[in-house]
């Protein structure tokens, strides 16, 4: 009986030490049938020979482009991740969160970065300080205020914009195919990023700060600088947002400068 008792009082204290932490598995797998054309029209008219003997130009027509696919993301992005909760005591928690973008039209990209976010962090009645790749101050004011939340076909002209520049944003080619590559561009996220969140019991008011490290080498004097070496410190990000939230009021603004 003692030793029942024993064994009993073990199991409440484990019960106990398991309800203070915790992890989850979560995750979204979207489909979608989706279509897309496109038309340009030659809007020049033939031009004929004439005294000068300009040449002759012929008018093209028109050229329509259509596209039948089976996607993933069109109204919610793929994804799977872990998160977890450590509760330290004092009202303190230790949290992680690791989230990577899959595509399961094709399968071909899966849990081989945890690319869209890789975060630790610690909050309590001060707030949250949040450590790692994260979205960017001025990248939420984006995706929060758009109806489809920079998603699919109905992504808002900015978000379209930055992605069809993202070469000049310093997206570099994925050097291996279904690897993500996170790059330079910190337009959505940051890398090696700090961040401070304002506690949520602020009488519906919020903000965050972000500064994002570049972690480029630096040379001093300048002219011992090696040549080729970059030292433009492309990568970092200094960034914050200040809104007001109350019922279905929701204001904000977000400033960022990006390097």
């Amino acid at each position: 009986m003692k030793k029942s008792l024993v064994a009993l009082a073990a199991l409440a204290v484990a019960g106990v030490a398991s309800a203070q932490s915790s992890v989850t598995l979560f995750g979204v797998v979207d489909a979608s049938i989706s279509g897309y054309s496109s038309t340009s029209r030659d809007l020049r008219p033939t031009v004929f020979p004439n005294a000068f003997g300009i040449p002759t130009y012929l008018n093209q027509g028109s050229v329509k482009v259509s596209n039948r696919q089976l996607a993933n993301s069109a109204y919610n992005s793929s994804r799977i991740g872990f998160r977890g909760t450590e509760d330290l005591g004092g009202g303190l928690a230790a949290s992680f969160w690791l989230e990577a973008p899959i595509s399961n039209d094709d399968g071909q990209t899966g849990i081989s970065t945890f690319a869209r976010r890789s975060t630790v962090s610690l909050s309590g009645g001060f707030g949250e300080l949040r450590l790692g790749r994260d979205y960017t101050p001025t990248f939420w004011n984006d995706t929060v205020f758009d109806p489809f939340g920079t998603n699919g076909v109905g992504t808002n002209l900015i978000s379209t914009a930055n992605t069809s520049f993202g070469a000049f944003n310093g997206t570099a080619p994925t050097a291996v195919p279904g690897v993500p590559n996170v790059s330079t561009s910190n337009y959505v996220r940051a890398s090696n990023s700090i961040g401070y969140f304002l506690p949520p019991n602020l009488g519906g008011f919020y903000g965050q700060v972000m500064y994002a490290f570049s972690e480029k080498n630096k040379y001093s004097p300048a002219i011992a600088t090696p040549g080729g070496d970059n030292t433009t410190r492309t990568g970092r990000y200094i960034g914050g947002r200040f809104g007001y939230a109350n019922g279905p009021l929701d204001v904000a603004i977000a400033y960022g400068s990006s390097t």
